[in-house]
């Protein structure tokens, strides 16, 4: 079995969705490969000639960076910070919800912590 990865955060409001997810290579291949075979949308997060950005093609090299792409209906948007990348999805809810149906085949979220109360005694 393959170990899933983090997502942190997922959020949404009105037409969009976000997520913010560990800034891994193989978080964003996977992202990748959900958007190509879901939706048809190749995303212009990797630069195409290796040579002249090979900076940009480490993910983790990729700070303060915004990549954008959209196609009919669809509009993905790419913050990349110093150890998170966030995604934001402008789309339909039913793609939302698609895009969702994929993703948690992949990542998992962390389970809250219960945090225990101390109790003031009386005296």
């Amino acid at each position: 079995m393959v170990k899933k990865l983090i997502l942190h955060s997922i959020g949404n409001s009105g037409k969009y969705n976000y997520y913010i997810f560990d800034k891994k290579q193989n978080a964003l291949e996977i992202l990748n490969k959900i958007f190509a075979m879901d939706f048809d949308l190749h995303l212009i997060t990797n630069y195409d000639n290796l040579r002249k950005n090979k900076k940009m093609n480490d993910v983790k090299r990729r700070i303060d960076v915004h990549f954008s792409d959209s196609c009919e209906g669809i509009r993905t948007d790419f913050f990349y910070g110093k150890k998170k990348m966030h995604l934001t999805l402008i789309c339909s809810e039913n793609l939302r919800l698609k895009f969702n149906k994929s993703l948690f085949k992949h990542f998992t979220m962390l389970k809250s912590k219960k945090i225990k109360l101390k109790r003031k005694s009386k005296k």
